[in-house]
């Protein structure tokens, strides 16, 4: 697991951290957690960039019988309600484009395409605390995009090479073709970024439990809600 996947399990173990657990037949029957966020995809930086805000939704039901968990499915999709990104504002102007790329095993998808949009989801509960781990190895699942930018403003003339050095400096999954001519700076970016959950997570067996990461000027946010569905 990566560091931010390691950071997000501890929050979501520290937030466990709740009243006694709930007798063992209140807990049966249907639940549904609901995973709510966004992904920004930019080229450059907060200082100077331009890119993609993209809202997702991953929602998780399993079944508890006689205080045991008994079976879970996950699906994920992406919400096309994309948010255009400029960084100051105006000097950029972005765009969701098609495209495609090779994943791990080369093999050739077109974009935008959530990695797993269908997963089974193992469990176990303990103490109240039911644990979810998503039937994914690493990279985890993922929502990979293609998208385009341009501009001709003069004051510009570093984008592409902040561009580069902010790829290497946080170790984005991103893949560019730039063309320049003159004032006029244009991109293509193929670029992939994680869903929740990373990985396994633990969470307390209560309906209404939530958890939030991020706001919505934030890079990456997401909210956990868990409901009971029956």
């Amino acid at each position: 697991m990566n560091r931010g996947g390691v950071w997000v399990a501890a929050c979501l173990l520290l937030a466990s951290a709740v009243d006694a657990a709930p007798p063992q037949q209140a807990a049966d029957g249907q639940w549904q957690l609901r995973i709510s966020g966004h992904n920004s995809y930019l080229f450059g930086e907060r200082d100077l960039g331009g890119g993609l805000r993209i809202p997702w939704e991953v929602v998780i039901q399993f079944v508890v019988q006689d205080g045991e968990y008994q079976a879970g499915s996950g699906r994920a999709r992406w919400i096309d309600e994309v948010v255009p990104l400029s960084f100051p504002d105006t000097w950029f102007s972005c765009r969701q484009v098609d495209g495609t790329y090779l994943d791990s095993n080369l093999a050739l998808h077109d974009t935008p395409r959530v990695r797993f949009p269908v997963f089974p989801v193992n469990g176990e509960i303990r103490n109240g605390l039911v644990q979810l781990q998503p039937g994914y190895e690493p990279p985890g699942n993922y929502l990979a995009i293609t998208f385009a930018c341009d501009t001709d403003n003069p004051l510009a003339d570093a984008w592409f090479a902040l561009a580069e050095r902010g790829k290497q400096v946080m170790g984005k999954r991103q893949d560019a073709e730039k063309q320049r001519d003159g004032d006029r700076q244009r991109v293509r970016v193929r670029e992939v970024a994680v869903l929740q959950p990373e990985a396994r997570v633990e969470i307390p067996l209560q309906a209404g439990w939530t958890f939030a990461q991020g706001t919505q000027d934030d890079p990456h946010a997401f909210i956990y809600r868990l409901q009971r569905i029956d």
